[in-house]
């Protein structure tokens, strides 16, 4: 049993790090096309704070551990779909089952990887995701004198005993001073 669960667990793996690697790439990528537009800019407070290439890979990295943390459900999803039917298809699930690897005892294995992955997935999304966006916004608010939050904003909703006030709040400056 300990060969059959490294097998499954070494092309699991080596499956769902390829398809997240893949995803991230093309966000990267994304990421890193949408900032060239800010390139060269000084925020107009300190004219030596230039946005420089660096500057773009250093904030687009930042963003990373949030599209793992978005992309991973879906990675583990297709990386084990690919690597069952995989299998399947070259004959070697039946082997397995033949050698006393029953539907239910491979549907325990995958329930443990995938328990390891609700565990890394919280690590992830509870402590370093948001971490290390609010390292790339700072960064981006050092040298575009802005804080942003997506392309919406931030919206905050407050229940007072009589009213329910509902703010939109794009973009903060420097100053602490709310726009849009």
């Amino acid at each position: 049993m300990k060969t059959i669960r490294r097998l499954i667990y070494g092309e699991v793996l080596a499956a769902i790090a390829l398809v997240a690697l893949g995803f991230l790439a093309l966000f990267f990528f994304f990421d890193l096309v949408d900032e060239l537009q800010y390139l060269g800019k000084s925020n107009g407070i300190n004219a030596g704070d230039i946005y420089q290439i660096r500057h773009a890979l250093l904030y687009v990295g930042l963003l990373i551990p949030n599209h793992l943390y978005e992309l991973l459900p879906i990675s583990v999803l297709i990386g084990t779909i690919f690597v069952m039917a995989r299998l399947a298809q070259s004959s070697e699930y039946t082997i397995l089952r033949t050698s006393g690897l029953g539907p239910w005892r491979a549907l325990k294995l995958l329930l443990a990887l995938g328990a390891l992955f609700v565990v890394f997935s919280f690590v992830v999304g509870d402590y370093v995701a948001p971490a290390s966006e609010r390292a790339a916004q700072l960064l981006k608010a050092r040298y575009q004198s802005k804080i942003t939050i997506g392309q919406t904003g931030a919206w905050l909703k407050e229940k007072q005993a009589y009213n329910t006030y509902v703010v939109n709040v794009k973009a903060l400056t420097p100053d602490n001073e709310m726009q849009g």
